[in-house]
């Protein structure tokens, strides 16, 4: 089975959310996070609210979480098509983790 990892994301400016004259510190470490778990040979996807909803609404468990947490929520993680990690992104060891657990 491949391992993938699905990040929703709040709404951002761009795919990153480092971007503009000021980027947000926790992106651009989340961003280098990202790059160390794809040099794991794990698959991730990241998709913000605003520019592809129709990914949110195709998993029902993202749906419930907005319904109760609404933002609060995102971002949200799942590893496999399970949720993992709500309202914070995941740190290296954690992504490590849920990888070895599979």
């Amino acid at each position: 089975m491949n391992k993938k990892f699905i990040i929703y994301d709040s709404p951002m400016c761009c795919p990153s959310g480092v971007c503009g004259p000021n980027p947000d510190q926790t992106l651009i470490g989340f961003e280098n996070t990202l790059l160390q778990v794809r040099n794991l040979g794990v698959e991730v996807e990241r998709y913000i609210i605003t520019q592809s909803p129709e990914i949110f609404k195709e998993n029902p468990e993202v749906i419930r979480l907005l319904q109760k947490r609404q933002l609060k929520s995102l971002p949200i993680t799942s590893f496999n098509d399970k949720i993992v990690k709500v309202g914070t992104y995941p740190a290296l060891e954690e992504f490590k983790k849920y990888i070895n657990e599979s």
